[in-house]
């Protein structure tokens, strides 16, 4: 087991991904890191007439396809034979990822071999994945319903037992609130700087994907893909939520830590809809909506958009842009996890098809 995160050696930004996260069955070895740096200088959009459960599964399977027609090579399972997704729902059922995104991802994902029960979503709270839809109400749970999502195991973050105790992120800034720390506890306890990482988004599967939403937030500026990989994807995070010296460069540092970066096949981005003021507590006032969805290697440019989106509608609404360019954006850039340059990422246009593949 690696030592790079506590040591944060991560600076070094490798850029190899898990092993044969590509791979046909039976195919060894992993992309080189140039393989890597040339998927994450594309970004492929698709524009669909409405967010129907039918128009998701058209987009997604075509964005699919089209980035395995880029990259060369059919996804399927590999070693391990799980796949991990990140949700969001933190801002509860107003600004969470669409559960038809989330069933046409598995629905691909199960054309390409994996089964439902080896794909794992995973967030934050167990309360707020209910509160979405992603786990059935308690009253569905004592008539004997089981307790996933459509036969997908859920991994909630809060609970603390999908951790390995290796695994972490150290820093020094203390928890918000000390309310909670034992009144024998030293100040000093190292526990107490560190965050811990979900392991089935990076140690237990062949790859993991992102499905963020776009809101702002306080600190980072703009919390999308990177945001849903970081602050609200481990424990002890709430001491980085109001820091906005600290915030940006922990986001950063945790999203290029090797392995967990590493493992992310991709993020799929949806504007169905994301919030422009108001971070994490959803206004349904301030939110926007567009036909579109995204899907890149490089969660950096996906940022960079979200970014230009909020300020597009802050100033359409009277409100006053997120300027200059928000900081997270460069140390990620600076930390080799992705430009976010438009002159040197590849937009590819994949034409939506009207009719199921």
């Amino acid at each position: 087991m690696k030592n790079s995160i506590k040591k944060l050696a991560f600076f070094q930004a490798l850029t190899v991904l898990a092993a044969s996260v590509f791979a046909a069955p039976g195919a060894a070895g992993s992309p080189t890191p140039s393989e890597s740096d040339r998927m994450r200088g594309v970004i492929f959009e698709c524009n669909l007439p409405d967010f129907s459960d039918s128009n998701y599964n058209r987009a997604v399977s075509a964005l699919m396809s089209a980035f395995e027609k880029e990259y060369g090579s059919k996804i399927s399972p590999a070693t391990k034979g799980r796949v991990g997704l990140k949700i969001y729902t933190n801002s509860g059922p107003g600004m969470c990822t669409p559960r038809p995104l989330v069933d046409a991802v598995v629905a691909q994902l199960e054309k390409r071999g994996y089964k439902r029960e080896n794909i794992t979503l995973v967030d934050m709270s167990r309360r707020r994945m209910r509160d979405c839809g992603f786990l059935p109400r308690v009253s569905a749970l004592q008539k004997g319903t089981p307790d996933n999502y459509n036969g997908c195991p859920v991994a909630d973050i809060e609970s603390g037992q999908f951790f390995d105790k290796r695994w972490y992120y150290d820093n020094a800034l203390m928890p918000k609130s000390m309310k909670n720390i034992d009144a024998t506890s030293s100040l000093y306890n190292p526990e107490l700087r560190k965050s811990y990482l979900p392991v089935p988004l990076f140690l237990t599967v062949d790859f993991w994907i992102n499905l963020p939403v776009i809101t702002d937030m306080e600190g980072l500026g703009v919390c999308a893909a990177i945001g849903n990989a970081s602050i609200w994807n481990m424990s002890n995070n709430e001491r980085f939520l109001k820091q906005p010296a600290n915030a940006s460069m922990a986001a950063a540092e945790v999203a290029s830590i090797p392995e967990l970066r590493g493992s992310n096949l991709m993020t799929i981005l949806t504007l169905e809809r994301g919030q422009f003021v108001g971070g994490a507590v959803f206004n349904s006032r301030c939110s926007f909506s567009e036909n579109t969805l995204y899907l890149s290697a490089n969660p950096v440019v996906i940022d960079y958009l979200a970014w230009n989106l909020i300020n597009k509608y802050r100033r359409s609404f009277g409100f006053a842009p997120i300027d200059p360019i928000p900081p997270l954006l460069n140390y990620c850039r600076e930390l080799k996890l992705g430009d976010y340059d438009l002159r040197k990422i590849r937009r590819v246009s994949v034409p939506y098809v009207s009719k199921d593949r």
